[in-house]
């Protein structure tokens, strides 16, 4: 079995012996390259592909941003990863466009370790050729938005305030307007009116919010390049946030605590979100499979099979890994139409948003041909008997029919 490879980029020589030795044991699993410059990276990116490159910011002649470029270009299959000694607003900027991860200098070598191994763990749940020659076939995958780093990095201070955030979020007038947006809509049902960013982010959390910006980045990057008459981005919207909520939904009438009703709130929200990169990239054969899907009468996924050999819940799963999103969340969005794979038992992020999937496109009544219609699958009662739920179903049906009721407008 061929071990897994990476590349770091440095131009310090200690620095990269400092990399050897604490990745010595895991010489078994990766095969790591080093290299001291850009063009040395780009040389050995030539010779043979590498799964990651990992690239310090600060380096003479072709610095990080112009080295990830490339490699976004040459490779859009391989995680990118930057590393910065300096804070420096102006180039952080640009990374949030070009990274899938950003790490400051001085970095924990188990934060370094963790952050790739994240990466890689996106071939249990999406390990298949075909999904990486879809990927490869990409002019380029999203990248975080700006606002999310720069969320991450004011929280992770112990002193971090709601004022903070929201003095982030507000820099930003499209996220700000859209939270604004969405916490005032009935999806939320606060019965009074919002009018701050700060008093949104306290009836929201972290968690929400932050599932809320990913979502709307996505949206305003992808969503504005795909034409109408082949998938519909507000009814896409709709069932995004529709499913979110009753995920939220069944998640807290199960009596789960926690992390676990935002997690399912993140993942419903971001399940399709393959389905969005297919369609701003790959619409030719996005429609094919639309195609398929009604001429046969089958859920638009089990037709990407037949066409791509893998589906949009595979490319959500690899984009959000890629993000480091936490892999419960990767898992259920990999997993919502296929929740028997899973290889363990218990209500998680994937049953809630399976279930919440299969309510939503039932209970919603679209316009007869729409491509929404081919988002409907079959609930997986096989999966259900096995977690011994199924008896709680017509109680989340029940929960779900509030839900639709309360948000039958369609959000642009």
């Amino acid at each position: 079995m061929a071990r897994t490879r990476i590349l770091f980029v440095d131009d310090e020589p200690n620095v990269l012996d400092g990399l050897r030795r604490m990745l010595r044991r895991t010489r078994h699993e990766w095969e790591v390259d080093y290299a001291r410059s850009g063009a040395e990276a780009l040389d050995k990116i030539r010779e043979q592909p590498f799964e990651v490159v990992v690239s310090d910011m600060h380096m003479p002649d072709m610095n990080g941003l112009r080295l990830l470029e490339r490699v976004r270009k040459d490779s859009p299959a391989t995680a990118r990863i930057i590393l910065s000694g300096r804070a420096d607003e102006h180039m952080s900027e640009q990374a949030s466009g070009l990274v899938h991860q950003f790490l400051a200098k001085p970095v924990e070598p188990q934060v370094l370790k963790q952050t790739i191994e994240r990466a890689l763990e996106l071939r249990y749940l999406a390990d298949n050729r075909m999904l990486q020659a879809i990927v490869a076939d990409l002019t380029s995958l999203p990248t975080i938005p700006k606002v999310y780093h720069e969320i991450c990095r004011v929280t992770e201070s112990e002193t971090s305030s709601v004022a903070e955030i929201a003095a982030v979020v507000s820099r930003d007038l499209a996220t700000s307007a859209k939270l604004l947006q969405l916490v005032n809509s009935s999806f939320f049902g606060l019965g009074r009116r919002v009018s701050s960013v700060d008093h949104a982010i306290t009836l929201l959390g972290l968690v929400r919010l932050r599932a809320l910006i990913l979502a709307n980045h996505l949206f305003a990057e992808l969503g504005s390049t795909v034409k109408r008459d082949l998938f519909p981005m507000d009814l896409l919207w709709h069932h995004s946030l529709v499913v979110a909520t009753i995920a939220r939904d069944i998640t807290l009438l199960e009596g789960q605590g926690e992390d676990r009703p935002d997690q399912a709130f993140t993942a419903g929200l971001l399940h399709d979100v393959g389905l969005l990169v297919l369609a701003a990239r790959q619409p030719d054969a996005l429609e094919r499979c639309l195609e398929v899907a009604r001429q046969e009468g089958r859920s638009l996924w089990q037709a990407e099979i037949g066409v791509f050999g893998a589906t949009h819940a595979d490319v959500g799963g690899y984009l959000l890994g890629l993000w480091g999103l936490p892999m419960r969340i990767v898992e259920a969005v990999v997993l919502h139409h296929t929740p028997n794979s899973i290889p363990y038992d218990g209500l998680c992020a994937t049953t809630v948003v399976h279930v919440a999937d299969y309510l939503a496109a039932q209970s919603w009544h679209t316009p007869s041909g729409s491509p929404i219609e081919t988002l409907a699958g079959d609930l997986d009662l096989a999966y259900l008997r096995r977690l011994g739920r199924t008896h709680r179903l017509d109680h989340w049906r029940a929960e779900a029919d509030k839900t639709l009721t309360r948000t039958m407008e369609v959000l642009i």
